[in-house]
């Protein structure tokens, strides 16, 4: 253990946790605790909580990478309790990196330490918090994970992808140029998803990975999409209001969260317009590449090399019209065995 996390242990204690914070309440005992493992990634990832909805969150997060098997020594270790502090609200969480030590709280009742290089997290969270679910997933247990992806040399970059016999495809588009539409209307019918949001570079192995699970579509999709009609818009954590699809709901068979590297496709809506597809060089790509970025991702330390790589890959350009399934072939065109051309268009 490094002499940062032992800073957050209490020496009376088993349970690593904050020695002097208010913020957090001592009164757990960690013998009302279970444990369960997941394998996010391939990694194996030990949880250990004394509430269901925090196992409950997880399940939901990783239970979809597969059957997990306890590790003598795992790659991460959450300890996350509920505890008896509520403010009865949710508050926008106040996050904070120094070095390899993490800090992302939430008013004064939720509040989630992480030690970014050993994979040692501990949280303590209100019931207010984990009721509402997509809110303790996204900013604290999945939050949490992510960033001790990147500490591993993996790179989420903000993309979707689709699949066809284990070989990817990743859509790059600015939010709301259309990669999530693509993907799920690619994945409706004759490939698969791997990511709506966040491709996973992995260069240790040579793959991508992406948690496919939910979809997250605008509410017109519905128009688009006539078996989504049943769906209802749901207010996201952002503030924005989407559909939450369950993919393999839709067509079972239609994810996989692991695939081998492919094409780059960068995405440009053309409104009114005919679909078109051309390769691009990596410098053109290199200029447009900024344009789809989100949160941090452009200013961790390892983005530039993770980009390199990826532009190592066959590069293009798809110009997505009105005309959705025209599209998805031109996609689809990209997994055929040496596939040259220098416009394409439906």
């Amino acid at each position: 253990m490094s002499e940062e996390v032992k800073a957050f242990v209490r020496p009376d204690s088993n349970v690593p946790g904050p020695a002097d914070d208010q913020n957090l309440h001592p009164k757990i005992d960690p013998r009302d605790s279970v444990e369960a493992w997941f394998q996010p990634m391939g990694y194996s990832l030990r949880l250990i909580s004394n509430s269901q909805a925090v196992l409950q969150a997880a399940e939901i997060s990783f239970a979809g990478f597969g059957t997990a098997r306890p590790a003598k020594e795992p790659d991460f270790t959450f300890r996350f309790f509920e505890h008896d502090r509520d403010d009865g609200q949710l508050s926008q969480p106040i996050f904070r990196l120094e070095g390899k030590l993490l800090r992302q709280t939430s008013g004064r009742d939720s509040t989630l330490l992480a030690c970014l290089d050993t994979g040692l997290a501990y949280g303590q969270f209100s019931g207010t918090v984990l009721t509402h679910q997509a809110f303790f997933r996204w900013h604290f247990l999945e939050m949490a994970l992510f960033m001790m992806l990147e500490f591993k040399g993996l790179m989420g970059v903000h993309g979707a992808a689709l699949v066809k016999d284990g070989q990817a495809v990743l859509l790059r588009a600015r939010s709301g140029g259309g990669k999530t539409t693509l993907a799920y209307a690619g994945a409706r019918h004759r490939l698969m998803a791997l990511a709506e949001d966040v491709v996973w570079l992995d260069r240790r192995q040579n793959l991508w990975w992406g948690t496919p699970w939910s979809f997250h579509l605008l509410p017109d999709a519905r128009h688009l999409f006539p078996e989504l009609a049943r769906y209802s818009p749901v207010l996201q954590i952002n503030g924005e209001t989407k559909l939450e699809i369950n993919l393999e709901e839709i067509r079972r068979g239609s994810t996989t969260f692991s695939a081998r590297p492919g094409p780059v496709v960068l995405v440009e809506r053309l409104a009114g317009g005919k679909s078109r597809l051309e390769p691009i060089s990596a410098a053109a790509a290199r200029e447009a590449w900024p344009a789809g970025q989100t949160g941090l991702e452009m200013q961790l330390p390892h983005h530039k090399g993770c980009i390199e790589q990826l532009l190592r890959q066959d590069i293009y350009r798809l110009y997505f019209g009105d005309d959705i399934e025209a599209s998805v072939t031109l996609l689809e065109s990209l997994f055929e065995p040496n596939v040259t051309f220098d416009t394409m268009a439906t």
